[in-house]
């Protein structure tokens, strides 16, 4: 579930009218349905809440992208190879500098 504080960012862009919500979607790493439904009110603004300790500027900078180790849509660098590369069952992928 999309945090609360994604949502509104989300809606006070639409609010604000200088971007499309292609642009928005985009910009926010949240799919065009999503803002679209928030555009035309088929969707209310509500989400998971703020945990604990929880930096709400901490955005996704860009989309997901499929990781060469696993093939999962993830944020990069993929969690899940740097797991099972500690683990000594798979061969940990070289960073970009």
């Amino acid at each position: 579930m999309l945090s609360l504080a994604l949502i509104e960012e989300v809606k006070r862009l639409l609010d604000e009218g200088r971007l499309s919500q292609r642009a928005i979607a985009e910009k926010l790493a949240v799919s065009r349905g999503t803002v679209s439904a928030l555009a035309t009110g088929k969707r209310h603004v509500f989400g998971r809440e703020q945990q604990a300790g929880e930096d709400p500027s901490t955005l996704p900078l860009a989309p997901p992208e499929r990781c060469p180790g696993c093939g999962g849509m993830v944020h990069m660098p993929c969690v899940l190879c740097e797991a099972l590369a500690y683990l000594g069952r798979h061969e940990p992928l070289e960073r970009a500098a």
